[in-house]
């Protein structure tokens, strides 16, 4: 499976103890990954991750999400494997 992009879709922290994000003082727990499949065109593919947000956006409209390039998921790995 070839994936252009991952959209993490992210919920608030309800009292649930822990946190996998922070932004700012805001705290979030992952909630739903999408996977979105690489085209070939990396323009479709953008447009399809950003569809996927705006859906997140109109129905959890307390949710925000993040759009992940698989190369940055590598260095995160690298960055924890040290």
């Amino acid at each position: 499976m070839n994936i252009a992009y991952l959209v993490v879709e992210c919920r608030p922290v309800k009292d649930d103890g822990y946190a996998d994000l922070n932004i700012g003082d805001d705290s979030y727990i992952f909630h739903n990954f999408d996977a979105i499949l690489n085209t070939g065109d990396w323009e479709r593919n953008i447009q399809d991750a950003i569809l996927v947000g705006i859906d997140i956006n109109r129905t959890q409209p307390d949710h925000k999400y993040i759009v992940i390039h698989p190369e940055s998921i590598l260095k995160l790995a690298k960055a924890i494997m040290q």
